[in-house]
C-alpha cells in the first residue's frame, strides 16, 4: 500500500471513529438526562460514560500505529497496558490543555468552583465529611470539563436530549402519583421515591420551561405534537399542585415572571402588553389568595372567658388554659378539655393509645385536641363521641385539623406554613415546622459567618460548626432538627466566608455574562430556577443537586452551539 493510500486509509478510519464517538457522546448525554429523575447510581455511571467517550475522542490514532512500529517483535497485548496508560495519559494532558485556554475562560471559572472546596480543605479538621463533600461536588469538577471541550451539539441533538429528558420527567411523575392513589403515603414528599422531592420538582420546572419553548417555537413539529407538548404542561402543573411542591411553583412562578419582563421589555406588541398586565396581575392575585388564606388561620370566635362552662355533660371538670391563645380553625385550642373523659372515649374508639404516638410519631393526644378543637368540639367524651370513622382514621394518620381534608393540597400547604409562622411567634420554638425551622438555621449560619468572616470553617467542618453554635445559643430546636444552612448562598459563606461566597456568586454569574447567554431561553430560565432554589435550599449539598446544577449550567453555557433567543 503506498503512503498516500495509507494516508487516505487512516483519514477514513478516523473519520469514521469520530462519527461513532460523536454517537456515542450524544447516547451519553441522553443517559445523563434521563438519570436524573431516577438513579443516583446511573448519574455516576452517565458521567464515566461520558468522560471515557472523551479521553477516546483525543486518543490519536496514530499513537496505535506508532505502537506496532515501536514494539515490531513483540504481540500487541504484552505492551498494551503500559502504552494504554501512556495512552490515556496523553489524552489527559490535551484535554486539560484544550480547557485551559484564555477563549474557554468562563468554563474555566465555573470549574473553579470545585477548586474553592478544594482550598477549603486547609481549614478542614473533618475530612471524613470533606472527601464526601468533594464526592457529591465531582459533577463541577467534570461536566463543564467534558461539555466545553466535547463539540458543540447542534439544535437537533439538543432537541432530542431535551425531548429525552421531559419524557424522563414525565414518567417520574406517573409514577408518583401511581404511589399516591396505590399506596397510604403519611408524608406527600415521600411520593417521590427516587430523588428528593425539591430537586424534583426542579426537574419539573425545567422540563415545562422546556415543553413551553417547544410547543411555541419550534416550527417544524407537528401540529399534534405540540398539542401532546401542551396537555404534558397541564400535566405537570396538575402535579405539582398534587404533590404540594411550594418549591416547584415558587420557582416556576419567579422564572415566569422573569421571562415575562424581559419579554415585556424587550418586545413592543400586543403579546409583550399583554405580559405586562399579566405580571402586574399576578402578584395582585396571589396577594390576595394568601390573605384569604391568612384570615382563615388568624379568625377567631370569640369566648367569654368568664362565663366558661365548669363541667362536661358527666360531671367531670373542665381544665381551661386562658393564657395560651392557641387557636385551630377559629377556635381555642386549649379551653374545655377533660382529659380522663377523652382518654376513655378514645380509646374505646381506637387501636392507638391516647398516651402514644400517632402514625406520624407525634403525640395522639395533641393531636386528638387539636382536631376536636378544628371542628368546634369540646375536648371531652361527648365530643369524640361526635367524631365519625373518617374522623378517627384522620387522627391516627396525624392529621391535626378538619381543615386539611376540605381544601386541596396546595391551600393546605400555605394554610400550615402560616400556621406554622404564627405558632412560631407565640412559642419560639420551630420544632418540626419546616419553614420555621429556616429561620432558626438562617440565624445560626449568621452567628457562624460573624465569627468566621473572611475564611469561613472549612470543606468539611460546616456540621461541626453548626451543632456547636446551637449549643452555644441554647437553641429551641430539639437535636433531630438541628440541620445545615437550608440556604445555598449561607451555606458557602459558612464553609468559605465571605471571600468565597464572592468567588462563589463570581463563577455563577461572569460564564453567562461573558458568553452573552443570559438572553438564551434555556439558561435564564434555568439560571433562574437554580438561584430562587438557592434562597431555601442548599441546592448543591447533595448528589443529585450538584449533578443537576453542573449538567445543565455546562449543557446550556459550554454544550448546546447556538444560543436560542427569547
Amino acid at each position: 500500500m503506498t503512503a498516500e493510500k495509507k494516508e487516505k486509509h487512516v483519514s477514513t478510519v478516523q473519520s469514521n471513529r469520530m462519527t461513532i464517538l460523536s454517537q456515542m457522546y450524544f447516547w451519553g448525554l441522553v443517559l445523563m438526562v434521563i438519570s436524573l429523575p431516577f438513579s443516583k447510581f446511573m448519574m455516576s455511571v452517565a458521567h464515566f460514560t461520558l468522560a471515557g467517550i472523551l479521553i477516546l475522542g483525543f486518543m490519536k490514532l496514530d499513537s496505535y500505529i506508532n505502537l506496532k512500529k515501536r514494539y515490531p517483535g513483540f504481540r500487541l497485548y504484552f505492551v498494551i497496558i503500559p502504552a494504554g496508560l501512556q495512552w490515556i495519559f496523553k489524552s489527559f494532558i490535551d484535554i486539560f490543555r484544550r480547557f485551559f485556554r484564555r477563549e474557554n475562560m468562563p468554563a474555566i471559572v465555573f470549574f473553579s468552583l470545585y477548586i474553592l472546596h478544594l482550598l477549603g480543605l486547609l481549614l478542614t479538621v473533618d475530612f471524613d465529611y470533606a472527601l464526601k463533600d468533594l464526592r457529591i461536588k465531582l459533577p463541577i469538577l467534570a461536566l463543564p470539563v467534558i461539555l466545553s471541550v466535547s463539540r458543540p451539539i447542534e439544535w437537533k441533538a439538543f432537541r432530542a436530549i431535551m425531548m429525552f429528558f421531559i419524557g424522563a420527567v414525565i414518567t417520574g411523575t406517573f409514577i408518583s402519583t401511581y404511589i399516591l392513589i396505590s399506596r397510604d403515603i403519611d408524608n406527600i414528599r415521600d411520593i417521590s421515591v427516587y430523588i428528593s422531592h425539591i430537586r424534583f420538582s426542579l426537574l419539573i420546572s425545567i422540563a415545562i420551561f422546556a415543553l413551553g419553548y417547544f410547543s411555541i417555537r419550534e416550527t417544524t413539529l407537528p401540529r399534534w405534537m405540540k398539542g401532546m407538548m401542551f396537555l404534558a404542561i397541564l400535566w405537570l402543573l396538575f402535579y405539582l399542585v398534587i404533590s404540594a411542591s411550594m418549591t416547584g411553583f415558587v420557582v416556576l412562578s419567579l422564572a415566569v415572571f422573569v421571562l415575562a419582563l424581559y419579554y415585556s421589555r424587550k418586545k413592543k406588541n400586543i403579546y409583550s402588553r399583554t405580559a405586562t398586565v399579566a405580571l402586574l396581575l399576578a402578584p395582585v392575585i396571589l396577594v390576595l389568595y394568601l390573605l384569604g388564606i391568612v384570615s382563615d388561620v388568624y379568625k377567631v370566635h370569640r369566648v367569654d372567658f368568664s362565663s366558661l362552662d365548669p363541667r362536661t355533660e358527666k360531671g367531670t371538670l373542665y381544665w381551661h388554659d386562658t393564657t395560651n391563645l392557641q387557636t385551630e380553625n377559629g377556635h381555642y385550642v386549649w379551653l374545655y378539655i377533660a382529659t380522663d373523659e377523652l382518654r376513655e372515649a378514645w380509646n374505646q374508639r381506637s387501636t392507638l393509645d391516647f398516651d402514644g404516638k400517632d402514625n406520624k410519631g407525634q403525640m395522639l393526644k395533641f393531636t386528638l385536641i387539636r382536631y376536636l378543637t378544628s371542628k368546634g368540639l369540646r375536648k371531652d367524651a361527648s365530643g369524640v363521641e361526635k367524631l365519625s370513622k373518617e374522623d378517627i382514621a384522620h387522627i391516627e394518620d396525624g392529621e391535626a385539623s378538619v381543615h386539611y381534608h376540605e381544601r386541596s393540597d396546595f391551600y393546605i400547604r400555605l394554610y400550615k406554613i402560616i400556621w406554622e409562622t404564627q405558632q412560631y411567634f407565640r412559642t419560639g420554638d420551630p420544632s418540626g415546622h419546616s419553614a420555621m425551622q429556616r429561620i432558626e438555621f438562617w440565624k445560626t449560619s449568621i452567628l457562624i459567618i460573624r465569627d468566621h468572616p473572611w475564611l469561613g470553617v472549612g470543606t468539611g467542618d460546616m456540621n461541626i460548626a453548626f451543632q456547636r453554635q446551637y449549643e452555644i445559643m441554647d437553641s429551641p430546636l430539639k437535636p433531630e432538627f438541628r440541620w445545615r444552612s437550608h440556604n445555598q448562598f449561607l451555606s458557602i459563606a459558612v464553609g468559605f466566608g465571605v471571600l468565597g461566597l464572592i468567588w462563589f456568586l463570581f463563577g455563577l454569574i461572569y460564564p453567562p455574562i461573558k458568553l452573552g447567554r443570559l438572553s438564551d431561553y434555556f439558561y435564564l430560565t434555568f439560571f433562574v430556577i437554580m438561584i430562587v432554589s438557592m434562597l431555601s435550599e442548599d441546592t448543591i449539598e447533595t448528589q443529585a443537586g450538584a449533578t443537576i446544577f453542573a449538567f445543565f449550567t455546562s449543557l446550556f453555557l459550554f454544550g448546546k452551539k447556538d444560543k436560542t433567543l427569547i
